[in-house]
């Protein structure tokens, strides 16, 4: 490591400072870095494509966690950068795999929700440290740091922020005769073009938030380094040698002609060299000069407690001393209990938390899956879906006629909630569609939309809408369309 090739001005600074100095750094080199990303990024997100069969949920979240994969060749770039050596992208692409391999099964497991991931990512890859070397030298760079982890929050906030603003930007520009989605169906019940989209925009809005967190993190990284060993001193040091040497060598070369002379003419050769070395008076000058340069150092004064005996006449208060020494043992003593029962509280909260996901996970997982249509076997039909009776015997023989009629009645959410319940038991009853009971609206829609025909599935669309702006908007729907459903109704789903 070479500091005198070093590209940024190493100097005192708090840890907010060397973040937005990582930031500089991540403006100057966006594309090389962003493009490392993508390089990495784009192919696990196809891989996940291929694994889950366009699961989106399961992709993105797998495109997500597999970050380290996509950062450690940003920082090793960065740190040949910073010291004036720019690597080609195609040498980083062909080291990708000894880039990344250091530790990947930790990086990728327990250590995974680390909020300091950019800041002791160089530890490991810079410095090759692992097992206890590098749980040491960890205790020693993130004593009294929490930039690190603010960093991570803040890179996350950013994220979701880039992407919806990606979303509404899309959304907005595109003319609305074109628009395939109503108001905020696009967030709230997406469809698979929705779907795609935010997967897109969020990968995005991660490739562009990217060289600013693994900048800021290395920067917080050097600044700590230069904080513990004084690089900012040793490159002072050098800078001012060679200022003075500098402004000594056409002295130098002066007094040497000078002296050349006076040797030849005086034959004192014992005399000529009496010059080269200085004097007191001049040393003291040169150390005065360096001392008073700015970036040799700072001064700093600090004042501490130092017992030094008991003061006469103060024998007496020794009893007391010992009890207030008792006294304070007993409360550290209660305070660490309570500190260990909290440690284990938030423990055992922790592993309810995860429990409960796990059995949420377990219970859901046919709906995660989103399999398709099955064959009856035997299979339980749900009997109610978000609070509406799905059953056949609970129907009416010809529900569009019934709906009609109830329409022409002013009855129009009681038509709407029959049609919308007939669609539902055909859908569960007759075509076999696996619908658990825990689904919503928009996940039967998408589910309809998968695995049916996309005439029904067009139907199916604007039976949920309209049910969705009468049952949850409480807007009147005219009786004009609710008669047009009536219609659809028994084109798409009526039955001898």
């Amino acid at each position: 490591m070479e500091l005198a090739s070093l590209q940024i001005a190493l100097r005192p600074r708090n840890p907010w400072e060397a973040i937005d100095l990582g930031f500089a750094l991540a403006r100057r080199w966006f594309w090389p870095l962003c493009s490392l990303w993508l390089m990495a990024a784009v192919p696990a997100a196809l891989l996940s494509a291929l694994l889950f069969d366009g699961d989106l949920l399961w992709m993105s979240l797998l495109v997500w966690w597999l970050k380290p994969l996509y950062e450690p060749p940003l920082m090793f770039w960065l740190s040949r950068a910073v010291f004036s050596e720019l690597p080609q992208r195609g040498a980083v692409r062909r080291r990708w795999w000894h880039i990344v391999r250091p530790q990947l099964f930790a990086n990728l497991t327990w250590r995974r929700l680390g909020a300091n991931r950019s800041f002791y990512m160089p530890v490991a890859l810079l410095e090759g440290l692992h097992g206890r070397e590098r749980k040491k030298r960890i205790e020693i760079l993130g004593r009294r740091q929490q930039a690190g982890t603010w960093l991570t929050v803040v890179g996350i906030h950013f994220e979701a922020i880039l992407e919806l603003g990606f979303l509404f930007t899309l959304f907005f520009l595109i003319p609305e005769e074109l628009r395939w989605s109503e108001g905020f169906d696009f967030l709230l019940a997406p469809g698979p073009i929705d779907e795609w989209l935010q997967l897109v925009c969020w990968l995005a809005s991660m490739a562009i938030i990217a060289p600013f967190y693994v900048a800021g993190g290395f920067a917080l990284y050097l600044h700590r380094r230069s904080e513990l060993e004084g690089w900012d001193i040793e490159i002072g040091f050098r800078n001012t040698a060679g200022k003075i040497g500098a402004a000594r060598r056409p002295r130098a070369a002066a007094l040497a002609a000078a002296l050349l002379g006076f040797t030849l003419l005086v034959q004192a050769p014992q005399e000529a060299f009496a010059g080269d070395d200085p004097g007191p008076q001049q040393s003291k000058q040169l150390i005065e000069q360096v001392l008073a340069d700015p970036l040799f150092g700072r001064m700093e004064e600090e004042g501490y407690w130092k017992y030094v005996g008991k003061p006469e006449g103060e024998a007496e208060t020794e009893g007391l001393s010992r009890i207030v020494e008792l006294l304070l043992e007993i409360i550290k003593g209660f305070l660490r209990g309570i500190a260990a029962f909290g440690e284990a509280l938030l423990w055992g909260a922790g592993a309810l938390a995860l429990a409960f996901l796990l059995y949420h996970f377990s219970r859901n997982r046919q709906w995660m899956r989103a399999s398709g249509p099955r064959g009856g076997g035997g299979r339980k039909l749900p009997a109610e879906l978000f609070g509406l009776d799905v059953r056949p015997e609970s129907l009416p023989g010809d529900i569009a006629a019934e709906a009609l009629r109830k329409a022409h009645g002013g009855e129009l959410r009681g038509a709407l909630s029959l049609l919308y319940r007939g669609a539902l038991v055909r859908l569960i009853a007759e075509h076999q569609l696996a619908i658990p009971e825990s689904a919503t609206e928009g996940e039967c829609l998408r589910l309809v939309e998968r695995h049916r025909g996309a005439d029904e599935a067009a139907y199916f669309r604007q039976l949920t809408r309209a049910w969705q702006i009468t049952a949850y908007a409480h807007e009147r729907i005219d009786a004009g369309r609710i008669e047009q459903l009536c219609h659809g109704w028994r084109e798409v789903y009526a039955r001898a």
